[in-house]
């Protein structure tokens, strides 16, 4: 990942939103080859990965909402090519905290 993609995505992904204040930190990884990229409307998408044990929310990884749509395009294409290509994949998430049931996603590496 190039420096400026690095400073962009690290300005950008800030705390998941979801009813009154929340903050949503950095806290855990995980390691695996991402199974399934589900996209939506409005640049929103869901994956998953293999291995991924079952924890506080669903097997399911989101981007937050408040995240600005050139991150969230850069992470989705993170995600696509690392599911066409089959590469192991460190994902960043936040493991306190479900919004919707899903993990936050941080970063994908």
């Amino acid at each position: 990942m190039l420096r400026k993609d690095k400073l962009i995505l690290a300005a950008s992904v800030a705390a998941c939103i979801c009813t009154g204040t929340a903050r949503a930190d950095y806290t855990d990884k995980a390691a695996g080859r991402i199974t399934n990229v589900l996209t939506y409307d409005g640049g929103h998408f869901l994956i998953t990965i293999d291995p991924m044990q079952q924890g506080r929310c669903s097997t399911y990884f989101m981007v937050p909402a408040d995240v600005p749509v050139d991150a969230r395009q850069m992470l989705l294409s993170r995600a696509l090519i690392a599911k066409s290509t089959g590469e192991l994949v460190n994902i960043g998430y936040d493991g306190r905290t479900c919004v919707n049931g899903w993990y936050c996603v941080h970063r994908i590496g």
